[in-house]
């Protein structure tokens, strides 16, 4: 057998265990210059067609070591486009039919001329191509199909993903199992200006979670540096990634890598190595990632918008409950302010209209008496429409705050002497317990006086006939940061628990006003919240054994209050 050389040409395989027929095989054949094989033996023609190109074969009906059907059979199992023309030293018609019931291209008996042979063998030639094109044409149009059912596996991902991690593995797993590859990852970047790995195949855990590739390092760098793809057949002959090169990495040297551009901005990058085929990637193969990378694209678009909407859904649904409950508050405000304000204007005007009337009847003392009535019912008139106003103006950031450090102890002093009368008149006790050397707070004196006085008030008006208010003031630290804590309790009706998110809200009560009345109009705990909101300091129902309410204030020093206010600022 001759040496055996990689030629541009596919070879003509010439088979006959009598060298002196394939020496005149050979002299015929090398005119049409085509390699020329020899073999005087059947079984390593697989051995041949394993390493070699072959198009055409001429072997003998009669081998020493295997029948020349039977090579023909295996031939054809191996790959039929290659031409087979059976030769034999005799006419035999049971043979030339089997042979060509095998697919043989044609069946010469010996001896033959040399202008048959040359007839055969380019015809041969011309089947192989043929055949050869038919296959391509065939393999092509199933790379094809099976692209664009990969492109639609992927765009129908996109497009049904709720979880963005998820919608890049399952795209990353359509890739490896319809381009046929070992090896694949998706990069993103990163607020450190480098590519993370977010989702990989063939990659090991360690890898994926140390990966952080820079501009212009490597393959992925060059991508992100460049924003153009990177197809490459064989990296150790690519000067630009000579430290990259190395078998270990790269089965077969070749890979492919190809950025992912969102509203023209580069984001990520997409790398596939090692062909299950052993084959480099080509030009098909890149195009390809081009469109899956677009497909990504898309579908961090469609999940962004998809979250952006769910986002605002929320919104809407969170302030279409607030306006709702934001209605009935309003509607509970106005039947019950109608009687909050009707109650002292009837009083008022009864009054006067009693005293106009007999107005020469009365004497100096019940004239007196009448416009003292009057003067009770006007200034709580006063008071009830003076909450309101400053709740509309404090809630709609119209006040000036008049910011300073004060203590705590002269507004609960001045708030316990405001209410001493009411809470006489009703029997309540009172215990204050105010910590030595508490820090002060700070925000405007002003409002926390109001704020803490609608406290006092809602302790006194909601508590029981005997019952008790009590005080408390400590030092507290919270988050390395200083705090007073005030708790303000009654032993009154206790607030229930499915209340508690609600009991802050503006024009919120207690009872139900169409079968009991509540007392107030629901502004004094909102005003209360509003106040201490805008302090940075919070405010909070305490468990109670038993009856009772107890309401918790933290509120921050000065020091604590400007860094609160940096922190939010920078938020």
């Amino acid at each position: 057998m001759t040496e055996i050389h990689e030629q541009k040409k596919p070879a003509i395989l010439l088979i006959d265990d009598v060298p002196l027929i394939l020496d005149l095989l050979e002299d015929i054949l090398e005119s049409l210059e085509y390699p020329i094989l020899r073999l005087e033996t059947g079984l390593p023609a697989m051995q041949v067609l394993d390493r070699e190109d072959i198009a055409l074969v001429f072997c003998d009906v009669s081998l020493p070591d295997i029948s020349g059907v039977d090579v023909l059979r295996m031939i054809k199992q191996h790959t039929p486009e290659i031409q087979v023309v059976m030769i034999s030293g005799q006419q035999d018609f049971n043979v030339a039919r089997q042979v060509l019931r095998e697919r043989a291209l044609d069946y010469l008996v010996k001896p033959f001329d040399h202008t048959e042979v040359l007839t055969v063998a380019r015809q041969g030639l011309a089947s192989y191509y043929q055949a050869v094109h038919q296959e391509q044409v065939r393999i092509e149009a199933q790379r094809r199909m099976a692209d664009l059912v990969l492109l639609k596996k992927v765009g129908e991902t996109a497009s049904s993903g709720n979880d963005l991690q998820e919608l890049f593995d399952q795209i990353l797993d359509s890739i490896v199992h319809s381009a046929e590859v070992e090896v694949a990852s998706l990069m993103l970047l990163q607020n450190d200006g480098c590519l993370h790995i977010a989702s990989s195949c063939g990659i090991p855990d360690q890898i994926v979670n140390t990966t952080r590739v820079a501009s212009g390092e490597g393959v992925s760098g060059h991508v992100l540096a460049t924003g153009e793809p990177v197809l490459l057949t064989n990296i150790d002959q690519d000067s630009r990634f000579v430290s990259m090169s190395g078998g270990k990495k790269y089965k077969n040297q070749s890979l492919l890598s190809v950025p992912i551009y969102v509203r023209e901005e580069l984001v990520g990058v997409i790398n596939v190595n090692n062909k299950k085929s052993g084959q480099p990637f080509d030009l098909e193969d890149q195009n390809l990632l081009v469109a899956i990378a677009n497909q990504v694209a898309l579908a961090m678009e469609n999940f962004e918008l998809i979250n952006s909407l769910r986002q605002q859904a929320l919104v809407l649904e969170r302030t279409n409950a607030d306006l709702v409950r934001m209605n009935r508050a309003r509607t509970r405000l106005v039947c019950n302010l109608s009687h909050e304000l009707k109650t002292p204007l009837t009083s008022i005007m009864g009054y006067i209209d009693l005293t106009l009337s007999f107005f020469n009847k009365l004497g100096e003392a019940e004239i007196r008496d009448n416009l003292s009535q009057v003067q009770d019912e006007g200034k709580r008139l006063e008071r009830l429409i003076t909450g309101m106003l400053r709740l509309f103006s404090i809630e709609s950031e119209r006040e000036i705050w008049r910011w300073k450090s004060f203590g705590v102890p002269w507004p609960i002093a001045d708030a316990f002497q405001l209410y001493r009368a009411k809470m006489n008149e009703r029997g309540l006790l009172t215990e204050i317990d105010i910590e030595d050397d508490l820090p002060e707070i700070y925000g405007d004196q002003e409002k926390f006086s109001m704020a803490f006085n609608c406290l006092i008030d809602n302790a006194v008006k909601f508590n029981r006939d005997g019952g008790k208010v009590s005080v408390k003031a400590a030092a507290r630290t919270f988050e390395d940061l200083e705090y007073v804590c005030l708790q303000v309790f009654n032993e009154g009706q206790a607030v229930p628990l499915d209340a508690h998110e609600t009991i802050f809200s503006s024009y919120t009560q207690l009872g139900d006003i169409d079968t009991e009345k509540p007392h107030g109009v629901g502004i004094g705990l909102a005003l209360v919240k509003v106040v201490v909101d805008r302090m940075l300091g919070d405010i909070y129902l305490e468990e109670v054994a038993g009856e009772g309410t107890c309401f918790g204030l933290l509120l921050p020093t000065e020091q604590t209050y400007n860094i609160r206010k940096e922190k939010v600022d920078n938020e």
